[in-house]
């Protein structure tokens, strides 16, 4: 055989030569046969004289848009402001129940609150739960921390307006506070002066 075809042959049998290969076969796949989500155009008619493209990216998933947090809930109240007092606040705490559940947490938080500021008792609990260091829990709350001044705001609430199961809920509170100080938690000695 001659120089040349072996030369020819040595280069057929070289690895490097099939791996550019195949590196080059791969690039003009990727950027000219392979579909990567293209765009696809569809018409939508609005009436019989107009039509307006309409673009749809293929293998997108359709997500809802992203809401506020709270948006839901201040949109709701304002609707029964609008209305004017009394309000419903009975539906108010539903409304509450059902953001709690669907884990929306700020809507929830905004319609107890609305709820407890206009003196619905059940509201102000849950208010004062939410915040009690002895019920604490960071999994269905939207503080990162328990607020024990605002545990003690709302069960004093509560207590005044009547509702003797808050007075249970204060000496709990209370207890500690007491308990909290001599660790030197700086909440429980600003809550303690609420005590005496």
């Amino acid at each position: 055989m001659s120089q040349q075809g072996n030369q020819r042959n040595s280069a057929l049998t070289n690895p490097l030569f099939w791996v550019s290969l195949l590196v080059v076969g791969l690039i003009v796949f990727i950027f000219v046969v392979a579909d990567r989500g293209g765009v696809k155009v569809e018409t939508l008619e609005t009436d019989a004289s107009s039509r307006i493209p309409v673009v749809k990216p293929q293998g997108q998933i359709e997500r809802e848009p992203i809401v506020e947090p709270g948006k839901r809930a201040r949109q709701f109240i304002s609707e029964f402001k609008a209305q004017g007092q009394p309000y419903p606040l009975e539906e108010v705490m539903a409304q509450a129940s059902v953001y709690a559940a669907e884990g929306s947490l700020a809507d929830a938080h905004i319609a107890f609150f609305f709820a407890a500021r206009e003196g619905h008792i059940e509201a102000m609990m849950t208010m004062a739960e939410m915040s009690d260091p002895t019920l604490f829990r960071a999994e269905n709350n939207l503080l990162d921390r328990a607020d024990p001044i605002q545990a003690y705001k709302w069960y004093k609430r509560a207590l005044d307006k009547g509702f003797e199961p808050a007075r249970g809920r204060l000496n709990n509170l209370h207890q500690w506070a007491k308990a909290e100080a001599n660790y030197g938690n700086p909440s429980a000695y600003q809550l303690l002066l609420n005590f005496n």
